[in-house]
């Protein structure tokens, strides 16, 4: 491969291994931001097949939440604050929030996913018009936002610190007559536009 002597072939190539070294670990931090996914949503007064579910007058305004948080690269630990979860009934923001928890803030360590379930009080969602049409075949539409802080633990050659970053995203979702969002994947949240 080279004419002179291995040491010097060897001298060559060490710039290029450690470029390549380099770079991934600069690739690996990159992907430590997280993915938020929304696993299941779960409307118990819109299941149809349940009579006992539903009541006109006093309805069941629950709803169950299953939250993904992921990571491509699980290279850094990260922190996250409390988690506000908001939904709206349809797919802008218009017509105000009908309901909203908080999930507990938590230290995800160096797993690749994490799973957290909110239970929210929807008193606000018009159930009666909600019923009607998921009755009628169609489905609802409900938006997810959710919205937290997050530290990630970087170190370099001196010392450990903590870097804070903010961050908002949001899906539309479609639940129908049996009380479950249509997808039967996880649904991406992407980062919400205000």
């Amino acid at each position: 491969m080279c004419s002179k002597p291995t040491w010097i072939c060897c001298l060559l190539l060490f710039p290029l291994v450690f470029s390549l070294i380099v770079i991934v670990v600069t690739l690996a931090y990159v992907g430590v931001k997280p993915i938020f996914y929304v696993q299941e949503l779960y409307v118990p007064s819109l299941n149809t097949s349940n009579p006992h579910t539903h009541n006109a007058t006093n309805p069941n305004t629950s709803i169950i939440i299953d939250l993904k948080f992921k990571r491509e690269i699980a290279y850094v630990a990260i922190r996250y604050e409390d988690i506000n979860v908001t939904l709206y009934y349809g797919p802008i923001r218009s017509s105000g929030s009908v309901g909203s928890a908080i999930v507990a803030g938590f230290y995800q360590g160096r797993k690749k996913t994490a799973r957290r379930r909110a239970v929210l009080d929807a008193r606000r969602l018009p159930w009666e018009e909600a019923f009607a049409r998921v009755s009628g075949g169609s489905g609802v539409a409900v938006r997810v936002e959710v919205s937290t802080g997050y530290m990630l633990r970087r170190c370099d050659e001196d010392h450990c610190y903590y870097t804070a970053n903010e961050v908002a995203v949001a899906a539309d979702l479609v639940v129908d007559g049996s009380g479950v969002e249509v997808s039967k994947k996880a649904t991406r949240l992407k980062k919400l536009v205000v």
